[in-house]
């Protein structure tokens, strides 16, 4: 998994917090750009994980416990309190192993589930990060889910009004465009860029810009929001 903490340097962070001054600066819209590491849980497809490395670890016990010569063959019967304790132990370690790497339980995490779940994360940044609460209800939120590989644009009333759904997508494919050829960097000025043109064609200000009512920051979240 791709740790947000790292994907940007520090002076690639000031790049961003540069370009989003340039892009509020003739707008009274505010963006907000996140980035997170991954966006869901995904506790089922962890269970499922461990409840087979479970099962694997009770049929290789079995295996050893009752093989052929030079095994235990001659032993008594498992008790039933081994083969619960062994089937804990193996839950419980598969779902670590598949929280650490979770190329483990990718396979068991549908599209929709992914999309679903990235959505969710990143309308609680938007609402913990104050976007629904400017003056000029022109918050918009461009958020980067690593994991999930997923792009979400969110914008308040007031800018859902003057850009549209269309010109939320076009926020969203800016991002996307750059992030297919492998840059991050890009993809994410791209992105801004885009909302500040479109914002301030739509919700313009005077020369100098509006009051900056929320911070330039790119915000980072590790694991998950």
């Amino acid at each position: 998994m791709v740790d947000a903490r790292k994907l940007y340097t520090e002076a690639e962070r000031e790049q961003i917090r540069q370009a989003l001054q340039v892009a509020e600066s003739t707008t009274t819209g505010e963006i907000v750009c996140a980035v997170a590491s991954e966006s869901g849980r995904y506790d089922r497809a962890e269970g499922i994980v461990g409840f087979a490395f479970g099962l694997v670890l009770l049929g290789l016990l079995h295996s050893f416990h009752s093989g052929g010569p030079g095994s235990w063959g001659g032993a008594q019967p498992l008790s039933l309190a081994w083969e619960v304790g062994v089937l804990c132990f193996g839950f419980l370690a598969g779902n670590l192993l598949s929280s650490w790497f979770p190329t483990l339980r990718t396979p068991l995490v549908s599209r929709g589930e992914m999309e679903e779940e990235t959505v969710r994360a990143a309308w609680s940044v938007f609402c913990s990060r104050r976007l629904a609460s400017t003056v000029e209800r022109g918050g918009l939120l461009i958020y980067f889910s690593l994991f999930e590989r997923r792009v979400v644009v969110l914008a308040d009333q007031g800018a859902l009004e003057a850009l549209g759904q269309p010109g939320v997508q076009q926020v969203r494919e800016a991002a996307i465009s750059s992030l297919r050829q492998g840059k991050p960097l890009q993809a994410m000025l791209d992105s801004i860029a885009c909302a500040g043109r479109l914002l301030g064609e739509k919700l313009p200000c005077s020369q100098g810009g509006g009051e900056n009512e929320l911070a330039d920051e790119l915000v980072i979240l590790h694991p998950r929001p």
